[in-house]
C-alpha cells in the first residue's frame, strides 16, 4: 500500500551529515518492527521502516558501512556517527527499507503496522495498538 506523496523529492541522511540520499517514490509500506536484530542495531524497543524499490532509491553523499546481520540481511549505517539507514537483502534484491526517522521529513508517511510483534518489549506493548499487528512481515 503506497502512501500519497507531494512533488517534493524524499531526501534523508544520517546525523552528521556525511551520508545523504534521495528516494523518486513514494514507499510500499511503513512498519513499526519489534524483532530483535531492530532493537539491537538501533538501541530502541522498535525501528521504523519504510520500504521502497530498490530502484527509487539513490545515494547522493558518503557511503554506508554494512553489517552482514543474518543470513541474507544487510544493515547500511553512517560508520562515523551511527544513524542506522537502511537495510538490504538477499532475498529481495528489488526492495530497500529505509528508517523512517533517517527521511527529511518522516511524518510524510505514516505507519501503517506493526511486525515481529513476538519479540516486542514490554515498554511499547501499549504503543500503536490501533495498527494491525503480525508475528512476521505482513503477507509472510
Amino acid at each position: 500500500m503506497s502512501q500519497v506523496m507531494s512533488a517534493a523529492p524524499i531526501t534523508g541522511g544520517c546525523l552528521c551529515g556525511r551520508i545523504h540520499y534521495t528516494i523518486d517514490r513514494a514507499p510500499r509500506i511503513v512498519c513499526h518492527c519489534h524483532c530483535r536484530m531492530c532493537q539491537l542495531a538501533g538501541g530502541a524497543l522498535f525501528l521504523t521502516w519504510a520500504t521502497f524499490d530498490a530502484s527509487a532509491f539513490q545515494l547522493t553523499a558518503g557511503h554506508p558501512a554494512v553489517n552482514e546481520s543474518s543470513a541474507t540481511g544487510r544493515r547500511h549505517f553512517c560508520a562515523d556517527c551511527g544513524t542506522p539507514l537502511m537495510m538490504t537483502s538477499t532475498d529481495d534484491p528489488l526492495k530497500v527499507d529505509v528508517t523512517l526517522a533517517s527521511l527529511d521529513e518522516p511524518d510524510r508517511f505514516p505507519v501503517q503496522h506493526n511486525i515481529w510483534v513476538g519479540s516486542r518489549r514490554e515498554a511499547s506493548k501499549g504503543f500503536d495498538l490501533d495498527l494491525p499487528s503480525h508475528l512476521d512481515e505482513p503477507g509472510a
